[in-house]
């Protein structure tokens, strides 16, 4: 069994110290972790395992289990047994997750999880997950308050704005921690997320994107409350949706409730593609592939996201991208578009049902840069742009999520082929 998980060598090498672990130093044998972390060492919930909603401890950082201690004279535990344990962590994640879609399968074998017994959740009865909507007369009265504060904050010049952003945004570093320090966007107090782009017109266009998603859809996601903009440091403040990446949970999810937020995205892509163009017709008539604005469009696909555009039609915005006389890159209507749609993006929560159960559904649709009015393929195309990072179940999930909306295998096809040609790379 041990060799299924190991190898050969590195199974013998294993079994060598268990037969004979009087060769192997106390110190290295036996190690104190906190309670909490012998916990998630138990669930295999070990960095870079991110199978579910929880966040993975890590063994590498400023307290690291495998750490340079050598000038305090204190041993380590042998990386190798850490090594063991990492080979082992995924499966461990995966029973789990057996325990709470298929109890069935492990009947007989294994204890139930108590977080799968009759009644109870994942968040158990002092953290009961959050309502599916909420219309109470006193939500609806503190909504209108907030609308006077925010409309009031906004009549401060921009300046003193700014300022009092880039203090929360300290104050959410020291609260929150930062996963990719890289990141463009930080989570602050108040259910706030500040955004900040070194592109004022991205910033803009997803402004206003988000704006025209409130307006017009019951799509979840995040409300715009200010922009500040700057040709080189935009501030973009905007309210925080719950919810986790689906490309964490997407293994953790059972097949009725990946079913579910593929209904869900089916209709949140009708709505949005139900986005009129009006508001910018006007002024700009010839505007029909463009940004949310009628400006040019900006797509890490096309170009490495230089701006291109805007188009007075298919064809000249096919232009921009290999094969553009192929059959498959015309005659298509032009939809308000995500134009980002893949598994970071899509943030998922287990939510209180209209039924009084729980189950897992779409929670947010985020990071709306570079929405725009495009081709009705696009999403689709997008959504499976470097298909290799996604695992099939995702890809047969965006299958799902678009068969209600067109066929576009074609389309897919010519995408395919402009990829492997080095196009948006």
């Amino acid at each position: 069994m041990l060799g299924a998980f190991f190898g050969p060598a590195y199974r013998d090498w294993w079994l060598s110290y268990a037969r004979n672990p009087k060769q192997l130093p106390l110190y290295q044998n036996h190690w104190l972790v906190r309670e909490s972390a012998a916990r998630a060492f138990a669930r295999g919930l070990v960095n870079p395992v991110f199978i579910g909603p929880e966040e993975p401890i890590e063994i590498d950082g400023p307290y690291a289990l495998l750490g340079d201690h050598s000038r305090t004279g204190i041993m380590t535990v042998d990386a190798r047994f850490i090594g063991t344990h990492a080979r082992l962590s995924r499966s461990m994640r995966f029973v789990e997750i057996a325990r709470r879609i298929a109890p069935e399968i492990l009947a007989g074998q294994l204890p139930v999880s108590p977080m799968n017994r009759a009644g109870e959740t994942r968040r158990g009865a002092e953290h009961p997950a959050p309502a599916l909507t909420s219309t109470s007369p006193l939500t609806y009265l503190a909504g209108l308050a907030t609308r006077a504060l925010l409309l009031t904050w906004l009549l401060l010049p921009s300046r003193a704005r700014a300022a009092a952003y880039r203090t929360l945004k300290r104050l959410g570093e020291m609260i929150y921690p930062v996963p990719d320090p890289t990141l463009q966007v930080r989570r602050l107090p108040f259910g706030l997320y500040l955004k900040y782009a070194n592109d004022a017109d991205m910033a803009n266009n997803e402004f206003n994107a988000l704006r025209l998603v409130h307006q017009y859809t019951s799509i979840p996601a995040p409300k715009p409350l200010d922009l500040i903009p700057h040709h080189s440091n935009s501030l973009f403040l905007m309210t925080r949706v719950p919810g986790v990446p689906l490309w964490r949970c997407q293994d953790y999810l059972s097949d009725a409730e990946l079913d579910a937020i593929a209904a869900q995205l089916t209709d949140y892509l009708a709505q949005l593609r139900a986005i009129p163009r009006k508001h910018f017709q006007n002024a700009n008539p010839d505007a029909v592939i463009s940004n949310t604005l009628g400006g040019p469009c900006r797509d890490h696909r096309i170009r490495s996201g230089d701006p291109v555009g805007p188009f007075r039609d298919e064809a000249a915005f096919s232009r921009c991208l290999r094969f553009p006389d192929d059959p498959a890159r015309r005659g298509h209507e032009i939809v308000f578009t995500h134009a980002d749609l893949n598994p970071r993006n899509i943030l998922v929560d287990e939510v209180v049902l209209p039924g009084g159960g729980t189950g897992w559904r779409v929670t947010g649709l985020v990071d709306w840069e570079t929405a725009g009015y495009y081709p009705e393929y696009w999403d689709y195309t997008k959504a499976l742009f470097e298909g290799f990072r996604w695992t099939a179940r995702y890809r047969a999930l965006v299958k799902r999520v678009f068969a209600e909306l067109g066929d576009y295998e074609r389309e897919l096809d010519v995408e395919r082929r402009s990829w492997e040609s080095g196009d948006g790379v």
